[in-house]
């Protein structure tokens, strides 16, 4: 079965929980990038010549892509209802 007949066979409870996984991992990955940059900024010593770090869409979707698969197996393991 491939990733489109995977979405297709799954019901409207299904992909509202998929959905609000992946709202959890956006989130997520918008508090793991700043910390970095805040991380950075501290090690620079916020010096006026820093390199400005700033969160762009690219990297908050793949980093929330990687954390919902992480969730995503925990929460399989733990629970039944997640399809």
């Amino acid at each position: 079965m491939n990733l489109s007949e995977w979405l297709y066979s799954l019901s409207f409870s299904d992909h509202i929980i998929l959905i609000f996984i992946y709202l959890i991992c956006i989130y997520l990955s918008k508090i793991s990038l700043q910390s970095l940059i805040s991380i950075y900024d501290e090690k620079k010593k916020y010096s006026k010549y820093r390199v400005q770090l700033r969160i762009s869409p690219g990297s908050l979707l793949s980093l929330a892509f990687i954390y919902s698969i992480i969730l995503y197996k925990i929460m399989n393991s733990l629970f039944n209802l997640i399809p």
